[in-house]
């Protein structure tokens, strides 16, 4: 227990003492840069404070923070001393890494650098549905964070029943996405979508699905279809500049 509680405490001194140091670092460089006839011209003075003192200035709090801590404890010998400071800087970048996984799992846009990539999907209507007027109907993506129409192509006939063909951004990150079909006579047809937080680039459309609720006019609540409603959906997922 007591080499597990120094352990944590030259952690700790080391995760402080590294962001201290970077800091101090930062300020000292800029001096330096001022000394040194470093200007600020397209940001020279700063790209030297942040990218030569700050590291210079956090690695020696890294190092200078725990040993402190460890020779308070006791610690003399320059091995020992070398050995528990190694470990100090494996748990410091551990933390450094998980915190930027967390900060990279955590981002809200799926796709922060570029055009959002688009749910390309084709719905089936029941045998004898006559294709829909397009102005009369409406297909909207539903999440949690926002609600985004799709832009309709062509209707088609394929096998005696219509397809309606689209595209929708897929903008945020969720885990739950709905599209929901409005058709003229108002019932609302609604789709699951399993694509996950952030859906990679498919190539080819995914088997048909059926349709998981009915909403029909006069009626309080949505219902589950059944296989004699015949709502089905397929879809990909498309990346711009991918195959």
């Amino acid at each position: 227990m007591k080499l597990l509680r120094e352990y944590l405490l030259a952690l700790v001194a080391g995760v402080v003492g590294g962001g201290l140091g970077f800091g101090l670092g930062m300020v000292a460089a800029g001096l330096v840069a001022a000394a040194l006839g470093i200007t600020s011209f397209e940001g020279a003075s700063g790209y030297f404070a942040v990218f030569i003192g700050g590291p210079i200035g956090g690695l020696l709090g890294l190092v200078l923070a725990p040993l402190l801590v460890l020779r308070r404890a006791g610690h003399r010998s320059a091995a020992a001393l070398a050995g528990r400071i190694a470990l100090v800087f494996v748990g410091v970048v551990a933390i450094g890494a998980a915190a930027l996984g967390a900060f990279w799992g955590m981002r809200p846009i799926v796709n922060a650098n570029g055009p959002a990539p688009q749910l390309v999907f084709e719905i089936r209507l029941p045998p004898g549905v006559a294709p829909p007027n397009p102005k009369a109907t409406s297909i909207e993506l539903q999440t949690s964070k926002n609600q985004m129409p799709a832009t309709l192509e062509k209707i088609r006939q394929e096998d005696g029943r219509a397809v309606i063909p689209g595209r929708v951004d897929l903008y945020f990150r969720v885990w739950q996405r709905m599209l929901v079909l409005t058709m003229p006579d108002k019932t609302d047809v609604l789709f699951d979508l399993s694509l996950g937080m952030s859906p990679s680039h498919t190539r080819s459309f995914g088997a048909w699905q059926r349709a998981s609720y009915l909403a029909e006019p006069g009626k309080d609540a949505a219902r589950r279809t059944t296989a004699a409603d015949h709502y089905d959906i397929r879809y990909r997922v498309e990346w711009a500049g991918e195959d």
